[in-house]
């Protein structure tokens, strides 16, 4: 009888310890955010990072080489002036978008635009939408505490997720922690109000 005490006694501490663990590192992960919104940084998707610590060993002229082989500089340029000209637009919010309705708007083919998006910011056209809508609403949350008493859903639709569920995954893929967890830390910390 008292072994299983004890059995219940420890797995109950393993819990305790590994939720603490967690909830650490939660805090660790929203603190960091938190450091990025101070100094205006925008955050990547933990992805991104870790695909751009692995790559750092190619070297500059290698990434030129590739990219000359198939997209002239003049075009690069081209795309990337008129991709900041959209993500300053916030045209990313729209949930129709797609890479060939961008493309159609920046004069260009999907192929470009793909090819660009990825060597630019080591992501697929998909991410790369992900992560400005995510930084969006981060922002939005961030400097308006108004964002914090609405629903996941109504932030989901004003980033432009068609679902709440999707706008959750990347929201944690992207920051490491849920919409719900970073909302309810703002809140507590009573960040920017007045």
């Amino acid at each position: 009888m008292d072994d299983h005490r004890y059995f219940r006694l420890d797995c109950w501490a393993c819990y305790c310890y590994s939720v603490e663990k967690k909830n650490k590192a939660l805090r660790r992960k929203y603190e960091q955010m938190m450091v990025n919104l101070k100094n205006g940084a925008v955050a990547l998707p933990e992805e991104v990072q870790e695909e751009s610590n692995e790559n750092d060993t190619e070297t500059e002229s290698e990434q030129e080489l590739t990219s000359k082989n198939t997209i002239s500089a003049d075009t690069v340029a081209r795309i990337l002036k008129k991709l900041a000209t959209f993500e300053k637009s916030e045209k990313y919010l729209k949930k129709d978008l797609t890479i060939s309705s961008l493309a159609g708007q920046l004069n260009t083919n999907t192929k470009y635009l793909s090819e660009v998006i990825k060597n630019n910011t080591s992501q697929n056209f998909n991410h790369y939408i992900n992560n400005l809508r995510i930084n969006y609403i981060v922002h939005k949350l961030y400097n308006e505490p108004k964002y914090r008493e609405y629903k996941i859903s109504y932030l989901a639709e004003e980033c432009g997720f068609a679902s709440s569920q999707v706008f959750v995954i990347a929201f944690k893929k992207i920051n490491g922690l849920t919409p719900s967890y970073f909302i309810q830390s703002l809140k507590e910390d009573k960040v920017n109000i007045s």
